[in-house]
């Protein structure tokens, strides 16, 4: 063992790996340093030492070998013992070594006294907009399942940071769009458009906890804090709010951690089940939704004072009469019933709110009252991404396109990788008429991800705008197989079947979204559009008594003004528009205009003096809507159709066939109007009218053709 340590240093091997690490020291410091400076990829430094690890045994090996001597590199064997070579390049390998280390401590000194993390600090107050991303957590656990907890706890500091005013929070869907895709951290900031990214991992093995966070800047990859916590499971709402505190103490921001966690359980099971219950509520699905309530059941059980559980289930059931083809009489009173417990548990639960608001919007039609409570949930959350989407159903029903359209956009921007989010953006788009930006929109949305349902879903919209029925009808059927539950699509492809006169279809399609969940609002709003067409007016009464609330009053009200039972059509209509939060002397909303030319008309077979006055009333709202672009309201009539409609009431033969013109221009397809709808019955044989049924006749007959020798029955 001695001889081959005497031999080592003969052949200068000690002083060759010396002179090998630190210069691998002092180069690694100076890259970490300097590769910022020019936009260099954090992994340069890392993959330099893996690099030298790597060749420090040739290096060993070159050492061992040969000898650096004034004629160059020699074979040690080749070198007389005697010589003195040996002993001067080991004294120059000395001064080789005692230069590198200087260079590396001037360097470690450069690194450790130059004031980083206050440059950091002082760059972010001055930012106009600090702008943060929460990257998903690594779920280190030994269990994979225990992957919801590691997600859980990323969303939970997600939404604390959330409710901060002056910082911009990118929303959950595009912060976890990187979950396991290892990808440069500045590439990620760039695509999110945000300064600083937190990043970490979580290892859970029963009840003890391991959580690793870093707070990093993004220009420069350096970090601004960094903590790691072991800690018991009970721990866990303390270890949140320590990392939330830090972070907001490392941006010099402000929070009230005591406030933005008041409706929060410190049970920690309960706190599991309702991570569970969160997870689930993502699938837009009756099965995924049910098992979300049942999950925040569960945590209420154990913790009846959960607030945001109860804001949780009641968007459950919100969201059930939707996509999961539910009555609205079974789902809203249970919406409606834990919406109000969430806000009387939590009176600042921006969750809870934004609850409420829909519950006012969908079930109370009462487009004032959650107009204010949506207001209330963003002064309370600014970065509450779903909330900014709901609003723009509001919006829209109270007329305020450019409002509607601007919470949209703001929600884009919050979640910009979220697919559903800017299909809802072109969803709006389509509705005020502007096809070619929300066909911009959604063409990106393929290109990324060809067989996203959200997407077939306002493609087949923006085709049935565009009266493009064969290519609705292919968007529409891949969307019904792709969302099992939600009856939509089968509903709207019922709707066009009717248009285009193929009755064994459109029972079809009745049947196919009926089977998702018997009577729910799409396949009854199908039928009655079927039935109308179809003259069948008891049958649209039956429609009536089962939908319910203002939309069955209606139609109620319809078929008895068909049948000419006025006094039974105008008690009908007068309930739909009490119903659907309208007094005389309020303010007309879109909502509430196809019953006041409905009233006007059975009004003025009456010979009231009211019919005038409904119209009155009904005409600039029409007029401000269609304007703006808007075509369709929320119970599927077309606008410039019901101007038509009034127009025709009021006699106005021109200005009613200018309407219909601006209606089939648009994306208006009942052809039959003329020959069904009574308010035209002055007009069934006037060539003008009757040419436009011929060229919207001929239309469907092309539409048809298109759909020969496709698969279009469910």
């Amino acid at each position: 063992m001695m001889s081959l340590l005497v031999e080592l240093k003969r052949r200068n091997v000690l002083r060759a790996a010396a002179f090998y690490l630190a210069a691998v020291w002092a180069l690694a410091q100076g890259i970490a340093q300097l590769a910022p400076v020019f936009g260099a990829p954090d992994w340069i430094t890392r993959w330099f030492v893996i690099a030298a690890v790597i060749g420090f045994p040739l290096w060993i090996a070159l050492a061992w070998f040969y000898e650096f001597t004034p004629e160059g590199l020699k074979r040690e064997s080749e070198i007389d013992p005697a010589d003195s070579t040996a002993h001067r390049s080991g004294r120059k390998l000395d001064f080789a070594i005692i230069g590198v280390l200087a260079i590396a401590v001037v360097l470690l000194l450069t690194d450790r006294l130059v004031p980083h993390h206050r440059v950091n600090e002082e760059v972010a107050i001055a930012a106009p907009e600090p702008s943060i991303a929460v990257l998903p957590f690594v779920n280190m656990s030994p269990e994979p399942e225990q992957e919801y907890f590691s997600d859980g706890l990323s969303e939970e500091i997600l939404n604390l940071l959330a409710q901060i005013h002056d910082l911009r929070v990118i929303g959950r869907t595009s912060s976890f769009a990187f979950k396991g895709r290892h990808e440069d951290l500045r590439t990620i900031g760039s695509t999110l458009g945000v300064a600083y990214l937190l990043e970490g991992s979580v290892r859970k093995a029963g009840d003890d906890l391991r959580i690793t966070a870093q707070l990093i800047r993004v220009d420069d990859g350096s970090h601004l804090w960094s903590q790691r916590y072991d800690r018991r499971l009970e721990n866990i709402f303390t270890v949140q709010d320590e990392m939330a505190a830090a972070i907001v103490d490392a941006l010099k921001l402000k929070l009230d951690i005591g406030a933005a966690t008041a409706g929060r359980t410190t049970n920690t099971d309960a706190y599991d089940f309702y991570l569970r219950g969160r997870q689930l509520a993502r699938e837009p699905s009756r099965s995924g939704l049910l098992r979300a309530v049942e999950q925040y059941e569960k945590a209420i059980a154990l913790d009846p004072d959960f607030a945001a559980a109860y804001a949780g289930i009641a968007d459950a059931w919100v969201y059930l009469e939707d996509y999961g083809g539910l009555k609205s009489a079974e789902v809203f009173p249970k919406a409606e019933q834990a919406a109000r417990r969430a806000l009387e548990l939590d009176p600042e639960s921006a969750e809870a709110h934004a609850a409420m608001a829909f519950v006012l919007d969908r079930y109370h039609n009462d487009r004032t009252g959650a107009r204010d409570a949506f207001e209330r949930t963003l002064e309370l959350n600014p970065n509450y991404v779903n909330a900014y989407l709901l609003y723009g159903n509001t919006l829209r029903d109270l007329g305020d396109f450019e409002r509607m359209i601007e919470v949209h956009r703001k929600a884009v921007e919050l979640d910009p990788l979220a697919v559903f989010i800017k299909a809802r953006l072109a969803f709006k788009l389509i509705s005020l008429g502007q096809l070619d930006e929300a066909r911009a929109i959604l063409d990106g949305v393929f290109a990324a991800f060809p067989d996203n349902d959200f997407a077939h879903e306002e493609m087949g919209n923006l085709h049935f705008a565009k009266r493009e029925l064969a290519e609705a009808i292919r968007h529409y059927r891949i969307l019904h197989f792709a969302r099992p539950g939600d009856p939509y699509a089968a509903a709207q492809i019922a709707v066009i079947a009717g248009a285009l006169e193929d009755a064994p279809l459109a029972e079809a399609w009745i049947a196919a979204a009926r089977a998702r969940g018997e009577d729910n609002r799409w396949e009854l709003q199908a039928r009655a559009s079927l039935v109308i067409w179809q003259s069948d007016w008891i049958a649209l009464d039956r429609n009536g008594d089962l939908a319910g609330a203002d939309t069955g009053a209606f139609r109620r009200g319809l078929a008895a003004a068909a049948l000419q039972a006025w006094p039974e059509a105008r008690r009908h209509l007068l309930d739909s528009l009490r119903i659907g939060g309208y007094q005389p002397g309020d303010a007309v909303l879109a909502s509430h205009t196809e019953a006041l030319v409905e009233l006007g008309w059975v009004e003025h077979q009456l010979g009231l003096r009211d019919g005038p006055q409904r119209l009155a009333l009904a005409r600039p709202v029409l007029e401000k809507m269609i304007a703006a672009g808007d075509s369709w309201n929320a119970a599927g009539t077309h606008l410039p159709y019901l101007l038509a409609r009034l127009e025709a009431i009021e006699g106005n033969r021109e200005s009613s066939l200018s309407a219909l013109r601006t209606a089939w221009q648009g994306s208006f397809i009942d052809h039959r109007f003329l020959d069904r709808d009574p308010v035209f019955a002055a007009w069934r044989n006037d060539p003008e009218f009757r040419g436009l049924v011929a060229e919207m006749r001929e239309h469907m007959a092309a539409e048809r053709e298109k759909l020969v020798g496709q698969e279009v029955m469910p």
